[in-house]
């Protein structure tokens, strides 16, 4: 069975989790204390000792102890060597385990997508891959739907550029307590392969998916397990002894204990498929230290070369970026948190399992590379210690030497950035921009209210500095839009439809309509109308929740529900089932046609905002509510998640009318008010 905080943190929220809480920092290497700040440091990394002390004040600064991370650790390499080893906290808090990065293994989670990369970027070296092939040669007799004009490359893969309607797991396709329910590659491949629905290359969107396949196409084309090409082609040759695509019981008690919210310790746990590209490798901060010497090292260590000094720089070289002074990604490698790269250049990759947070950074230039990696997750807000540590490395080591000059511009020249952005990735990340009272370009999204200050045609910043950037499309229209509120994916700009015949301005839900209908979220019927008035179905509502979610659905060769099969929202609702949204009858049946209510759309909504991290609330209801409802309903009141449909009395209490069919307009006033809420 699955649990529902996994279910949580790894598939409903890609970018934010409310309401986490985290005990303190267990310092075994080191006694918890405010310190000092560190004696200011001459440009550049200098001197050993002085970057071990340095490190030590960040662990035992109070942010950092207030996050209360069980255990860290932290290497730095410069120059060929190793700079820095450390452990900080315990790997096991209950048998006070201390973290040795010698022996500690971490989950690597996506920081694997490097690895799968470098050996995709083997292959072609040896003729084996070509980059600008079709993907359907390498895939057999595995059928790629490609439903555009484009062919899908390799180096779409590697650029997540590939336009896949499906850029993850579906919900409970990734996390498996009972490792006897793990995939093989090939059968995940066949399971779950997705279909390309935008023109590849078009757009950057993070993508687990582009790099399962590219870990299946080295399995295809060299013959080999991928853990046995990894360990044959990479772990061995590089001396890195403790590190495996495979958690086995020869490592496991080596793992370092997982933990979430409130330091509850996870039970171990697989990754499905069993030899995961894009997010297996478990590895300790000595071997990652190995690593990192090679990939600065033209791709070289101790004699062993992996890959061709040439070939580490392509992988290095920004290939897809919204702006040319605002990359994304290069092959396997991501650029993120521009805003602290203080001219320096800059590499990356993060990842994030349930329990684990780790960040590889490298700065070619300067010959230095650093690993961090921690036994929690930690999603309680959009600046965590990995991110926090980074800047204020940057910030010591390499200052920023000034801020770039304004590019003025008139408000009326602002005025093609208006709009609603909408994450291509996360689709409930929505951004509007818009032009201010006092002539300034403004965003509002999750992140609240940013001025924007424009220095080029194309690129601004925000109040932190980060950059906010736009790409225009063929027809020289601002087509993209990429800020912090999600810094793995772009946002599209959404077209203004014409407006539904049958909601006019003056409709009392045309706001909430309107909206999703920009976003695409709602559609109308052949003859132009919404018929706001009828009632929704359980699958249609099904359907609007997971589409403003931006959760695809999928057909199951297993489906939940009997009365599903061959239903055009099969998909949907099986996803929906798969995330805890929903539950059938006792028959085995969803009937998914019949009319939801009111009751049953606010258990629905109150499911999801309590994964989210939504507390319960209490208010005033009259009505007669089903008991199974009543938590649901009362919620639904308190957070005022209605339209005008809902109207207190003088006393302040509600008749939510909970046994009543949901109307088409009603829904759209429900979603859309939960929608605010990010």
């Amino acid at each position: 069975m699955q649990n529902p905080r996994i279910v949580r943190q790894m598939f409903l929220l890609p970018v934010l989790i409310f309401a986490l809480l985290f005990i303190p920092l267990a310092g075994a290497n080191a006694a918890p204390q405010e310190a000092d700040s560190p004696p200011p440091q001459p440009p550049g990394l200098a001197d050993p000792e002085e970057l071990e002390a340095f490190a030590d004040h960040f662990f035992q600064k109070r942010e950092i102890m207030e996050k209360q991370i069980p255990g860290a650790v932290l290497v730095i390499v410069k120059d060929g060597d190793v700079w820095l080893a450390k452990g900080y906290g315990y790997a096991d808090l209950e048998n006070r385990v201390p973290v040795d990065p010698e022996n500690t293994l971490f989950r690597l989670a996506s920081i694997t997508k490097v690895f799968t990369a470098v050996s995709v970027m083997q292959q072609v070296e040896q003729g084996k891959i070509a980059l600008d092939q079709d993907v359907r040669r390498y895939l057999g007799d595995i059928r790629l739907e490609n439903k555009t004009n484009t062919p899908l490359t390799v180096e779409h893969l590697l650029t997540h550029s590939t336009g896949f309607d499906r850029v993850d797991s579906p919900p409970g396709g990734l996390i498996k307590f009972d490792p006897e329910e793990a995939d093989s590659l090939e059968d995940y491949v066949r399971t779950y392969l997705p279909a390309v629905v935008r023109k590849p290359g078009e757009a950057y969107i993070y993508d687990n998916n582009a790099s399962m396949l590219q870990g299946y196409i080295v399995q295809r084309v060299t013959g080999m397990p991928f853990s046995q090409y990894l360990e044959e082609h990479l772990f061995k040759p590089l001396g890195m002894k403790h590190t495996s695509l495979l958690v086995t019981e020869e490592n496991l008690g080596r793992l370092a204990t997982a933990y979430v919210d409130q330091n509850v310790p996870l039970p171990f746990y697989s990754i499905n498929p069993v030899e995961n590209p894009q997010g297996g490798i478990v590895s300790t901060g000595s071997d990652m230290a190995r690593f990192m010497l090679a990939l600065l090292n033209g791709g070289t260590l101790d004699g062993a070369q992996i890959l061709k000094p040439e070939t580490i720089r392509t992988m290095q070289t920004p290939k897809r970026s919204i702006h040319p002074k605002v990359p994304q990604i290069g092959y396997g490698f991501e650029f993120a948190f521009h805003e602290a790269f203080n001219g320096q250049s800059v590499v990356g990759k993060g990842g994030d399992l349930p329990g684990y947070s780790s960040w590889m950074y490298l700065l070619p230039e300067q010959n230095i590379g650093i690993f961090i990696a921690y036994n929690k997750t930690e999603n309680d807000d959009m600046t965590d210690a990995r991110e926090l540590f980074f800047k204020a490395f940057m910030n010591h080591y390499f200052p920023a030497a000034g801020q770039p000059a304004d590019y003025p511009s008139e408000a009326e020249q602002l005025k093609r950035f208006e709009g609603l952005y909408r994450d291509l990735r996360v689709g409930y990340v929505v951004t509007r921009v818009y032009v201010g009272d006092d002539g300034q370009l403004t965003a509002e999204n999750m992140l609240g209210r940013q001025k924007l200050r424009q220095i080029d045609p194309l690129l601004f910043l925000d109040e932190e500095g980060a950059p906010v950037a736009f790409k225009e499309g063929e027809s020289g229209e601002i087509r993209y839009m990429y800020s912090r509120a999600n810094i793995v994916s772009w946002s599209e700009k959404m077209p203004e439809p014409a407006p539904f015949r049958d909601v006019d301005a003056q409709h009392p839900y045309a706001a909430y309509i309107n909206y999703l209908h920009q976003l695409q979220i709602v559609q109308g019927n052949a003859d132009g109308t919404f018929a706001p008035d009828q009632p929704i179905t359980r699958a249609e509502f099904i359907a609007w929740v997971l589409d403003w979610l931006g959760i695809p659905g999928y057909n199951s060769p297993a489906p939940w529900f009997r009365d599903i099969a061959g239903h055009p929202l099969a998909g949907e609702i099986q996803a929906a089932t798969d995330a805890l949204l929903v539950t059938g009858t006792p028959s085995g049946d969803f009937h998914p046609d019949q009319v939801i209510t009111r009751q049953e759309a606010a258990v629905i909504i109150w499911r999801l905002m309590a994964q989210l991290g939504f507390q319960p609330m209490e208010a005033p209801v009259t009505d007669e509510t089903d008991e199974w409802a009543a938590e649901a309903v009362m919620n639904m009141v308190a957070y005022e998640l209605y339209g005008p449909e809902v109207q207190p009395d003088a006393s302040g209490a509600v008749d939510y009318q909970s046994k009543r069919p949901m109307t088409r307009q009603e829904a759209a006033a429900l979603i859309y008010q939960i929608s605010m809420f990010f």
